[in-house]
């Protein structure tokens, strides 16, 4: 009879302690479910030159600069050492991210960081990133842009490399909230990045613009705008403005040094009004009518890749079947 209740307590020891371990496991995983890990990158960034075709010109719209960078994040964590946290030192983990390339449709995201306040012996730590993403207005809603992802550092060599993730390309503001864990301490610290301002083509907003005298300045667009015309550009429209802004203000510009910018663009709906206007100087002109291309890339930009594929396929084509041809018409001149 004893040894029978024993057994049933024995039983229900293993089944708790299995129930409490397979609870415990849960709890663990959970933070990690929606994480990726990511991925060693060490080739070059993208240049951040594309090219666009205008289909209202028929012109080739060059779109220079690098891709978008945020600002450098400095991130302090404690060290756990010490008794009291007063005595504790501090590390200090620079953090930078930002768009490395864009491809077929896509982003791709890279991070890396470094921790100058060890400069011989790196701290084991985890870092965890999270992009963030409104795709209507600067101060709009923000909502994850796929999961986070992470890369658990072990050896000094994996400072200062960029660890990378893809996400659809989209035109967009976007912010990453970074997450240190340092193991050695059982410490953590958080930041934020900045929020930028993308096209589809990974390149930041990076126009300002401001006139004092008539108090019209460049703002930054939103980012949901549909493409579709309402009208078309009338051609004295710059003399228009021109006499406009000389009306209102009693000063009459020099023509000479700006450019006449539809403030939301004739592509995207907007109209001729003056309020939609904005005088430019040429070359910011030229940079901002290059970014609005990259807005929503033309099917030409898009399939660009793909063409140049098919010519260089056509072009290998056309080399084997003049291979062949000589072939044959030496085979036909000496007969075996």
């Amino acid at each position: 009879m004893l040894k029978k209740h024993l057994k049933k307590i024995v039983s229900l020891v293993l089944v708790t302690m299995m129930a409490i371990g397979m609870s415990i496991t849960a709890i663990a995983a959970e933070p990690y479910q929606n994480e990726l890990e990511a991925v060693m990158d060490t080739s070059p960034a993208d240049s951040g030159q594309v090219t666009h075709y205008d289909t209202t010109t028929g012109e080739m719209l060059v779109e220079d600069g690098e891709l978008l960078t945020f600002d450098e994040v400095a991130i302090p964590v404690p060290k756990g050492s010490a008794d009291t946290p007063s005595e504790r030192g501090i590390e200090i983990y620079l953090v930078r991210a930002g768009i490395k390339k864009t491809s077929g449709g896509e982003f791709t995201w890279y991070f890396n960081v470094d921790c100058p306040t060890s400069p011989f012996v790196k701290p084991n730590i985890k870092l965890t990133a999270q992009l963030k993403g409104s795709f209507t207005t600067l101060s709009g809603s923000y909502s994850n842009v796929g999961g986070s992802v992470y890369h658990t550092y072990t050896s000094n060599s994996e400072y200062g490399v960029d660890y990378t993730w893809t996400v659809p390309a989209k035109t967009g503001y976007y912010y990453v909230a970074y997450t240190i864990t340092d193991y050695d301490n059982a410490t953590s610290g958080s930041g934020v990045t900045t929020t930028a301002l993308s096209n589809r083509t990974g390149h930041a907003w990076n126009f300002n613009f401001s006139d004092s005298v008539s108090g019209k300045s460049l703002p930054m667009p939103p980012a949901n705008y549909a493409k579709g015309a309402t009208t078309t550009r009338p051609s004295n429209l710059a003399d228009t403005y021109y006499n406009t802004y000389t009306a209102n203000t009693g000063v009459t510009l020099n023509r000479s040094l700006y450019d006449v910018h539809h403030i939301r663009p004739l592509a995207y709906g907007g109209s001729n009004a003056y309020s939609n206007l904005i005088h430019l100087p040429k070359a910011t002109h030229t940079q901002v009518t290059s970014w609005w291309a990259g807005y929503q890339r033309h099917p030409f930009q898009r399939n660009l890749t793909k063409i140049k594929s098919l010519i260089s396929q056509q072009k290998s084509c056309r080399r084997t079947l003049l291979k062949v041809s000589s072939a044959t018409f030496l085979d036909i001149l000496l007969p075996c």
